[in-house]
């Protein structure tokens, strides 16, 4: 196991690691330097930039914001040296939602630039309570003659309507092998993110199938969780991950692996399940990052599926996809990255 940033069962507090100071006007800056994936990195990792800007964003609003879209752009590497300074500015301050720019600063220079949306309205839970609770004293009206069921012409007293939703459902390696089956991976990215790989992901013999299907529409999938206890030996304990830095977590992960296993998507071999799998030059350029639902725990197992749906001029276009250790799908992901493959991606098996 590799301990470049962290030691092994030590608990890591995430305010600490990831917290910000509030220096006035809508002013930050982080508590600490944001962490490199490796040393040999060319910069900080993308998903604490994206979880921080998360972070100075709801802090810029009341309690009841949370985040439900990120839109952003990698301008310059970041380095591990300083901490990033954040600067926040008010677009709009509705009742329901809120809008944020927000600029990461390093040595007077942009290096990350993200528009973050936030919403009052992100729980699908608290809308079925909601529900539950007006359909009940609508049920219990018409108990006591106060309502006439057949009376279509009075809109005070139609039946409240449960919220609807739908989603895309879990990928068939999910259903196939289950959380248990699966082995803690001793692939470790340095960000506090641990993995469970599906045998199909992992050796291109299990997988033949995907040979008759075209690479943009092969879907991919492993289980991710933030920080980990005492789980088949590894022990990577997080405290003090509130509902705030439940969405810091989020962004972390959001950003996990997918660049990193391009060689796997294109069928080049196996996936080397070493501390650094990414064998190619690849840096992220934008990430974008959709918010379905806030009923998640990143400390929880949580299915990342994706699929890579464009590579050209150097650059490939990732669709993801986040479920909760329930399985409901909590959040989307596009993101672009620039690659260099050398050469590699002409035996790719389209």
């Amino acid at each position: 196991m590799n301990s470049e940033n962290y030691v092994r069962g030590e608990t890591i507090d995430v305010q600490e690691e990831f917290g910000v100071i509030d220096k006035g006007n809508d002013k930050y800056i982080g508590k600490k330097p944001l962490i490199k994936p490796l040393h040999l990195a060319p910069g900080a990792y993308g998903g604490n930039l994206a979880g921080q800007a998360l972070l100075v964003a709801m802090k810029s609003t009341e309690p009841e914001f949370k985040p439900h879209s990120l839109h952003s752009f990698f301008v310059r590497a970041a380095t591990s040296e300083t901490p990033i300074e954040w600067q926040v500015e008010r677009i709009s301050s509705g009742k329901t939602f809120c809008n944020r720019a927000v600029k990461g600063f390093q040595n007077g220079k942009i290096v990350y630039f993200a528009n973050i949306s936030l919403t009052k309205k992100n729980s699908y839970n608290d809308s079925l309570a909601k529900w539950e609770t007006e359909i009940a004293k609508f049920e219990q009206r018409g108990k006591d003659g106060d309502v006439e069921e057949d009376d279509d012409d009075d809109d005070d007293v139609q039946a409240p309507q449960k919220p609807f939703r739908f989603q895309t459902p879990l990928h068939d390696w999910v259903k196939k092998y289950g959380e248990d089956s699966l082995i803690v991976s001793p692939c470790e990215s340095n960000m506090l993110s641990y993995f469970k790989f599906c045998p199909d992901f992992i050796h291109l013999d299990k997988s033949t199938y995907e040979e008759n299907v075209p690479i943009a529409e092969r879907k991919f999938s492993f289980l991710v969780r933030w920080g980990i206890d005492n789980e088949q030996g590894y022990n990577q304990p997080l405290k003090n991950v509130d509902e705030q830095f439940q969405f810091v977590g989020l962004a972390n992960l959001s950003d996990a692996l997918i660049l990193n296993v391009l060689a796997r998507v294109l069928r080049l071999g196996d996936v080397s399940v070493q501390d650094n799998m990414k064998n190619f030059f690849g840096v992220s350029l934008d990430h974008v990052l959709y918010v379905h639902d806030n009923d998640f725990d990143v400390t929880k197992w949580m299915t990342y599926s994706f699929k890579t749906i464009r590579f050209s001029h150097d650059r490939v276009l990732f669709e993801g996809e986040l479920y909760n250790d329930k399985g409901i799908h909590v959040a989307s992901v596009v993101q672009e990255g620039l690659v260099k493959l050398s050469g590699a991606e002409r035996d790719a098996k389209l």
